[in-house]
């Protein structure tokens, strides 16, 4: 017995909608083409996988059973379909990413597009969120996947994921009783030390910048050395690192959102199809590690280089 990969699809799709026709609509194909797929489906099992319910349908218990396998079957097939998938248009696509969104793009992305570099010239540039907001505005890169503050998300962006930012420190430091906040950033370009700046500023805390690393890593490192504290992504946070609460005139740190971004309004195809890959890039590409710590804790070093969702 074999399970045909579009009867798991139909029966996704009318779980989904609780209804054959929407499924039907959805699918791009006719009312009975899925009706014949889950009847087929329904006689190779024997068993029967919806019941009516009211004007639509659900799944029986067999139904929800199976939907479990179908979805994990359907995810491996799109993500492999993804992966391998050849195109037939050409040109040049360049692509920006911040430090910790960059390990879908690599991991994914890269080697799809190594395959078609007969038509496909794929250039991937990898730095902080405002030198990709500039490359952006100057059209230097056509696509970045970066963050930007909850309210300054664009209609044309495609969102990927929320995030939180948290002040933290060393877990054996003591930063209870504090003249000056000694402030640990990425760096002049660093997207939340602008946001740290302008916290402590408004609150009247004062602060020095006692060091400036450009890495995820190296921020890390420097606050489970004790180095000071950080405004940093609350995925970066491990055993080693504990939060900081600032002073209660010091307002709450903004959301953040993770884009992806085009430099048109109006993109081609190939960087349509290409905004399409990375976005998909993301579910087909497991983020096997928190932080880069967990990953050279585990002897993966590879994952240093963007492997996980964190970011400055």
């Amino acid at each position: 017995m074999k399970l045909e990969i579009e009867s798991l699809r139909a029966l996704k799709t009318v779980a989904d909608t609780g209804s054959v026709n929407a499924a039907a609509d959805m699918l791009c194909v006719s009312r009975s083409a899925v009706s014949w797929k889950l009847k087929r489906m329904q006689e190779r099992l024997g068993t029967n996988l919806l019941q009516k319910d009211g004007r639509g349908v659900v799944l029986t218990d067999s139904g929800n059973e199976l939907l479990v396998y179908a979805e994990t079957i359907l995810a491996a097939h799109d993500a492999a379909t993804r992966r391998f998938q050849a195109i037939d248009v050409s040109g040049t696509v360049r692509i920006g990413a911040t430090e910790g969104a960059s390990g879908p793009v690599l991991e994914v992305l890269a080697p799809w597009a190594r395959r078609n570099t007969d038509g496909v010239d794929v250039r991937i540039r990898v730095d902080h969120p405002v030198a990709l907001a500039s490359w952006l505005a100057t059209g230097e890169i056509d696509l970045a996947v970066t963050m930007v503050l909850e309210h300054d998300v664009e209609p044309d962006d495609e969102l990927l994921w929320p995030d939180e930012l948290v002040w933290a420190h060393s877990a054996s430091g003591d930063f209870a009783h504090l003249e000056r906040v000694p402030l640990v950033t990425f760096g002049r370009r660093c997207f939340f030390g602008a946001i740290a700046d302008r916290l402590l500023t408004q609150a009247n805390v004062p602060f020095d910048i006692v060091l400036e690393n450009p890495s995820n890593y190296g921020v890390q490192m420097a606050l489970a050395s004790g180095a000071g504290i950080a405004l940093i992504n609350r995925r970066l946070l491990t055993d080693q690192h504990t939060e900081w609460e600032p002073p209660d005139t010091v307002a709450q740190a903004p959301e953040l959102r993770y884009v992806i971004r085009a430099a048109s309004s109006e993109p081609n195809e190939l960087v349509q199809m290409m905004l399409t890959q990375i976005r998909n890039s993301f579910t087909s590409a497991p983020f096997r590690y928190e932080s880069p710590l967990d990953a050279v804790a585990a002897g993966d070093v590879t994952q240093l280089v963007g492997g996980s969702v964190q970011d400055q």
